[in-house]
């Protein structure tokens, strides 16, 4: 990552493996590469075009509280880019355009778990 990439974000990411994400209206679940209070990061085996608007769902693992924390919002696909020509895999980014009430604090807390 050059130094431009490293400004241009204004949150850190936090790698996140762990975490299943659903495009809303969609029954398949996605595997997130990594996460931000801005935005997300995750896999599909289907291409989105980009400036799509999709909604999603995240599921936050709360290890402090032994549940999850739903995160319910919509965003713009910023990135999809397909991680091999062999391969029908994508990689996409969406940036966050809204979330729902409370999503916020529940993605904060996790980044304060998460991150070093």
């Amino acid at each position: 990552m050059t130094p431009l990439e490293k400004e241009r974000r204004a949150h850190p990411r936090a790698n996140a493996p762990e975490i299943p994400l659903t495009l809303i209206g969609s029954d398949q679940v996605l595997r997130v590469r990594d996460i931000s209070q801005s935005g997300v990061a995750f896999y599909s085996e289907s291409p989105v075009p980009l400036m799509t608007r999709v909604q999603f769902q995240i599921q936050l693992p709360d290890s402090a509280r032994d549940t999850e924390q739903t995160v319910v919002g919509e965003g713009a696909v910023v990135r999809c880019e397909r991680l091999s020509p062999a391969l029908g895999h994508y990689e996409i980014a969406v940036f966050f355009q809204h979330l729902e009430k409370g999503c916020l604090d529940h993605l904060q807390d996790y980044m304060q778990r998460a991150l070093p």
